[in-house]
């Protein structure tokens, strides 16, 4: 890093801290009593989820610098997604947790608690990438990640963890907002991944732009019933050689209603519409639609029934489909006598594919289809057990039947024990099952992946990894000061991959998705944060990781070893005038499986100032990565420094 940048770093760091320590003396507000769900499927709050449990709430939205979903996250100890550049219609399906990767189905993305697939329209690839960017950040009304293995709850797919992303909720009275933002940025050349000569943007120096336009708005219709309605158009010139259009238009309705004091239900509907117009179109719709009913029989014994559907519909110059995704659920909660929560569900899920890609290579013309439905039935059984007021343990198990691999048994045990009130020591154990997914198992012949084929593969075993971490968190200075230290390990067996068959397929190199014997990754995480009052706080947090494909020793792809951020905000009430940062370190990672490409260590700075205009009005100037940093990567086109301005108003 150019000693410049680390001086002028270091200046913006100090600057924002400096405004911590002029802050007025108000009362604490950490996140410790925040209530999340997603660890055990039970309300708890941050200090007493037995689960290790990370919340961002819309006030940590709203300090950040974030356009996207793969934006606010990468500040949590044990992500990475360095190789995503926050614009919408950009690329975001490289978010790593730990080591395991979201694209590979390492990790599961839920938005209200529904399991999500990949799509164009979040950063992915359309038929199988999982990208984080689902919805827009203006829909969220908080994030709620658990880290480590957590199939028992959620089944396959949640290996490294999982990530709820929660929209905005049904209010209790009358209100409504809206906002806009207009940002430009330019993109950096690049080089051919596979000759090195170099790539060169047809608008090379010229601004491209950015857009968001949002409204919600939202009632109780009468005593016993409320709606939510919010509408965003989001559109980009994107990041590729040349300019082009992405846009997408989204809309989520709500209805929540009290049927009794003791029955209540909900409906929730999202539509998207996807367009990115280069020399060809893709269009994309998509649609969910979910429903619950809650029932508390008794004050101890409460039931869930809850289901949902989701269909994404694209279409491109080379390739059309549907993915669908359809899951209904029982779960019922017992608070049981002597200090025991049992909470027990069945859930069925079926996954759809319908597709074809027709691919172009040496003149020749393939197509590659694929139709297949996969269905799990589960069973989950798990147990909140308190002991001594100090001690909880947290046995649970699941039990899959898959439709193409048969029965499956995971368990896992938690522990949380509290030395005093500010100690809290937090372990756990579990074992994980993820099926190969679709295009490693199903295409009927190989597709093009340029300058190479890929075959699936029929005769691919699923994969299992043992997960172990081991967490303690201390508070300090009346709770306005909260440590943390971690040390977590994932060992994965048959983890899937793409090897070299030594064959050619159409006039080139055939590779083909195979088992290896095991992978693994581990590491330390630390995280300090700091809040002086309401208005002011800063947030530290550092990573280790040590990942390994243990059949080659070979370190896992996108995976540094050392990252860092801090992230300082400030806000001085009598002017209604804040500012905020974020500065985040990466040292090198591995881009490639063998090893021999490198995306070289990088620093991006963030910085935000905003205004309070009256009670309504709120003006900020956004700048991401200040000092233009390429991000240590020069095979791709990337975004350089971007200037956002953005107008908020709530009612």
């Amino acid at each position: 890093m150019h000693k410049t940048q680390a001086g002028l770093m270091l200046i913006l760091a100090l600057m924002l801290f400096q405004g911590v320590l002029w802050a007025g003396e108000n009362e604490s507000t950490t996140k410790l009593d925040e209530i999340v769900v997603i660890g055990t499927r039970t309300p708890h709050a941050v200090k007493d989820s037995p689960v290790e449990t990370v919340l961002i709430t819309r006030k940590d939205i709203e300090q950040s610098n974030a356009q996207t979903v793969s934006d606010l996250v990468k500040t949590v100890p044990g992500f990475s997604v360095g190789g995503n550049d926050d614009i919408f219609g950009g690329s975001s399906s490289r978010a790593r947790l730990r080591g395991l990767s979201f694209n590979d189905g390492y990790g599961l993305i839920l938005i209200d608690g529904q399991r999500m697939h990949g799509s164009s329209q979040s950063g992915a690839h359309g038929e199988y990438a999982v990208g984080l960017n689902q919805i827009p950040v203006s829909m969220i009304e908080r994030i709620e990640i658990v880290k480590g293995p957590s199939s028992v709850l959620y089944g396959s797919d949640a290996m490294a963890g999982v990530i709820n992303i929660i929209t905005k909720k049904v209010p209790r009275k009358t209100m409504a907002g809206a906002g806009v933002k207009y940002g430009w940025y330019k993109v950096s050349q690049g080089k051919d991944y596979y000759t090195d000569a170099v790539t060169t943007p047809t608008d090379y120096g010229e601004n491209r732009y950015t857009r968001t336009a949002y409204a919600y708005t939202g009632s109780k219709i009468n005593e016993d019933m409320g709606f939510l309605l919010h509408y965003s158009h989001e559109d980009s010139d994107g990041t590729s050689l040349s300019p082009y259009e992405n846009d997408r238009d989204a809309v989520m309705g709500k209805l929540d209603v009290d049927f009794t004091d003791t029955a209540n239900g909900w409906i929730k509907g999202e539509l998207s519409n996807f367009t990115r117009e280069t020399t060809s179109t893709t269009e994309e719709d998509s649609y969910r639609i979910s429903a619950g009913f809650d029932f508390k029989l008794s004050q101890n014994h409460q039931f869930m029934l809850k289901g949902y559907h989701y269909l994404d519909d694209f279409s491109t110059s080379t390739r059309s489909g549907d993915i669908g995704f359809d899951q209904g659920e029982l779960m019922y909660t017992w608070y049981a006598p002597a200090n025991h929560v049992v909470t027990s569900g069945i859930e069925f899920q079926r996954q759809t594919i319908d597709y074809f890609m027709d691919n172009s290579s040496s003149g020749t013309t393939t197509r590659t289809t694929v139709l297949e439905d996969v269905d799990t039935f589960s069973i989950f059984l798990q147990d909140e057990w308190t002991l001594f007021e100090k001690l909880m343990l947290v046995p649970g198990i699941r039990y899959d039947n898959h439709s193409t691999f048969g029965d499956s048994f995971n368990p896992k045990l938690s522990a949380m024990y509290r030395f005093r009130e500010s100690t809290t020591l937090r372990a756990s154990v579990g074992k994980s099952f993820k099926s190969p997914t679709i295009r490693q198992l199903y295409y009927d012949v190989p597709y093009y992946h340029s300058p190479f084929w890929v075959s699936s593969n029929p005769d691919l075993e699923p994969e299992e990894s043992i997960g172990y971490s081991l967490s303690i968190e201390q508070s300090l200075l009346d709770d306005k000061l909260i440590v943390g230290l971690a040390y977590f390990r994932n060992d994965v067996d048959n983890m899937v991959v793409t090897d070299r068959t030594g064959q050619t397929y159409e006039g080139a190199d055939l590779y083909i998705y195979e088992n290896i014997d095991k992978a693994m990754t581990q590491g330390i995480e630390v995280t300090a944060q700091y809040y002086l009052n309401d208005n002011c706080s800063v947030l530290f947090g550092y990573t280790y990781t040590d990942s390994e494909d243990e059949s080659t020793g070979n370190d896992l792809t996108y995976t540094p070893d050392h990252s860092f951020s801090i992230t300082p905000a400030y806000e001085y009430i009598p002017w209604g005038l804040g500012v905020s940062g974020i500065v985040e370190y990466n040292s090198d990672q591995y881009t490639d499986s063998d090893n021999t490409r490198v995306q070289k260590a990088h620093v991006v700075v963030d910085g935000k100032v905003f205004k309070r205009v009256g009670k309504v009005s709120k003006l900020t100037l956004e700048v991401d990565n200040i000092f233009d940093s390429d991000k240590g990567d020069d095979r791709y086109q990337r975004t350089g420094r971007t200037i956002t301005l953005c107008l908020d108003m709530s009612f």
